[in-house]
């Protein structure tokens, strides 16, 4: 029988739905599972016989980590425009197709790529640093329009985190404070560089961030900004982590190679050594700007990259940066689940992203689709989108 497009969306909501533990009941939580009849149900005789659980069902959470934060001046100008009066910018329109995929899991991870500044100051394009590299940052209302769309942390390790000094990263990290979002991989002292695992559905986790290099030069102080120039630190954080009670250790790692299909041979030796050391439950990866693989190394997942959630790319006159490819990222949701033994199993369902050109807004590629309502250009974007990014993650949600 043939599927009409209304139908499509609601088995695609349902799914999604049941992916995410989205069941009734409290949020986030599995559903309670009645004992099931093995036989006699339903019929008169003698009474059933039940099936009856060996061992309680292992504890799960939900996450979903998105791709690279850049506030270029495209992105700035759709969030001014976006703002109601008296407020410079506001993001929270451009995000808006993604809430209800984020209200259902129980963390949602972005990654600021580039240093949050201070209420009023400028944004976008700020210079060229010492080594010629663009210096770029974002609006400090950045931070509070995160949080409202659903973001609970960020990841701030990468390239740009030293665009704007320590003082770029004081800002970032208290642009997340106000906000309630929290944070890692720049610090503002060396106890807030120590890895602390925090509670997710009632499983410790921690959440580590790295980045391989840095376009103006790593910060004085190493705690300043997490590097990962070799495994040594991942390896060492990760264990650090595991000592201080972390069930569950999610890394994010910011490269430097980019527009690549795949992982370099550098980087993937690298996340060789890492899994093979200390052993991670998830890594997802930040930098190339365009979608990359989703692989098991060992028995860590990997997004080897999640491509960008926002920028001004995917246009002419940006050089390497016009490659349409810069217009899709990944959504990496995943469900975490007990194993009887301790360990925990990984589920990917990813979510393709795609950040059309003109709004600048982020829509959830494959649902999108099957909304009826959508424009004829709208759609002729997004198809293009997920053909470009299904020839390199074959299943997309």
């Amino acid at each position: 029988m043939r599927t009409t497009r209304a139908t499509a969306v609601a088995i695609l909501v349902c799914a999604v739905m049941v992916a995410l533990g989205s069941t009734p009941g409290a949020a986030g939580q599995p559903p309670i599972e009645e004992p099931v009849p093995i036989d006699g149900a339903g019929v008169s005789g003698p009474p059933a016989v039940l099936a009856q659980r060996t061992q309680p069902p292992g504890r799960t959470f939900t996450i979903a980590a998105v791709g690279d934060w850049l506030s270029e001046g495209l992105v700035n100008t759709a969030a001014a425009a976006a703002a109601p009066p008296g407020v410079r910018y506001d993001h929270e329109p451009l995000l808006r197709p993604l809430t209800s995929i984020l209200s259902n899991v129980d963390l949602a991870i972005c990654h600021m790529e580039i240093p949050v500044g201070l209420p009023g100051a400028k944004a976008g394009f700020i210079g060229r640093g010492v080594y010629g590299t663009a210096l770029i940052a974002a609006p400090y209302e950045v931070a509070g329009d995160l949080k409202r769309v659903g973001f609970d942390r960020c990841s701030t390790a990468s390239n740009h985190s030293n665009d704007l000094g320590n003082g770029g990263i004081d800002s970032t990290l208290n642009a997340f404070d106000a906000a309630g979002i929290s944070h890692t991989g720049t610090a503002r002292t060396p106890a807030e560089a120590t890895p602390v695992p925090f509670t997710v559905n009632g499983v410790r986790v921690a959440h580590l961030s790295f980045a391989r290099n840095s376009n103006t030069g790593f910060p004085l102080d190493e705690w300043r900004l997490e590097r990962a120039v070799t495994a040594t630190n991942v390896v060492g954080d990760v264990a650090a982590a595991r000592a201080v009670g972390a069930e569950v250790v999610i890394v994010s790692l910011h490269v430097y190679v980019e527009m690549q299909k795949g992982p370099t041979a550098e980087d993937r030796a690298l996340v060789n050594q890492i899994v093979a050391q200390s052993h991670p439950d998830l890594i997802v990866i930040h930098g190339p700007h365009v979608v990359q693989p989703v692989e098991r190394v060992g028995d860590t997942l990997v997004y080897w990259s999640l491509g960008n959630f926002i920028s001004g790319m995917g246009v002419p006159g940006r050089d390497k940066y016009s490659d349409l490819r810069t217009l899709d990222g990944l959504m990496a949701t995943v469900r975490f689940t007990e194993q009887p033994d301790g360990s925990w199993l990984t589920e990917p369902w990813t979510v393709l992203l795609c950040n059309v050109t003109g709004s600048r807004a982020v829509y959830p590629g494959v649902s999108a689709l099957f909304d009826p309502a959508i424009t004829g250009t709208l759609r002729t974007k997004l198809e293009a989108c997920f053909n470009r990014s299904i020839q390199v993650v074959a299943d997309l949600r």
